[in-house]
């Protein structure tokens, strides 16, 4: 059932961008309709446990390039939020709203809602989001290249956040740009392990099906994959573009 308009809505922004995080907050705050639970970066949002309870709708920025490893820490926090409010509402907003992986990320989160910032460029735009669901929210949108995703080996059954967790517990990004023998019994295991939380579909590396029965993916697959899944692409580019 839809919110009434004059009904005061509950609000947690999440952004590790200072300028964008206050920014959208200020905005918040100066609405009749609207309460600012809080302004958090990833960080802090993946800390916080009793703010979801408090709040009706979390604002969660995807992504931020200046990370190491994962740079769509915004996935992590969604996931952090489903664990602790289920019920709660989540609108995704990123600069990279073409980026297939960070979608289909967002996707297996369960976010509910998908907008490019450059939605969220007025005041006004910001307040349909927040207040007039019926209206002004967009759900997660499929991948753009279906074909693109395959050729990391990422099919209906791949789980690609569980997969991102299990690099990151696993130091593996570190581990593969050793360059160590990819066919010594320990990297046979670890790519049986990986694959049992990833389930990848083999791949060569120009994206086909091997041609000999392969069960796990390479590690060169696995390295592909990685970037694929934890790496901003474009970003200056993928800033440029807006939704049809």
């Amino acid at each position: 059932m839809p919110r009434p308009v004059d009904a005061c809505v509950r609000v947690v922004v999440v952004d590790d961008d200072a300028v964008n995080r206050h920014g959208m907050a200020a905005l918040l705050s100066a609405s009749d309709h609207i309460t600012l639970v809080a302004a958090l970066d990833h960080d802090e949002a993946l800390a916080a446990d009793g703010v979801w309870s408090e709040a009706d709708v979390a604002i969660v920025d995807a992504a931020d390039h200046r990370r190491p490893n994962d740079q769509f820490p915004g996935v992590a926090v969604v996931e952090h939020i489903r664990r602790h409010a289920g019920r709660l509402t989540v609108i995704v907003v990123t600069g990279h709203f073409f980026d297939d992986a960070v979608r289909r990320r967002m996707r297996e989160a369960r976010a509910d809602f998908f907008y490019h910032r450059a939605d969220m460029a007025d005041a006004q735009a910001l307040y349909d989001a927040v207040l007039r669901p019926e209206g002004a929210r967009r759900r997660v949108p499929e991948p753009r290249d279906p074909e693109g995703q395959f050729r990391h080996g990422v099919s209906e059954h791949t789980r690609v956040n569980r997969a991102v967790g299990y690099a990151l517990e696993n130091s593996l990004e570190e581990r593969l740009a050793e360059h160590a023998e990819p066919r010594s019994r320990r990297w046979l295991r670890l790519r049986g392990d990986f694959n049992r939380v990833a389930r990848l579909t083999p791949v060569t590396s120009d994206g086909r099906r091997p041609d000999r029965p392969q069960e796990e993916p390479s590690l060169p697959q696995i390295t592909r994959f990685i970037a694929w899944a934890m790496k901003v692409k474009h970003p200056t580019s993928d800033n440029d573009e807006t939704p049809a």
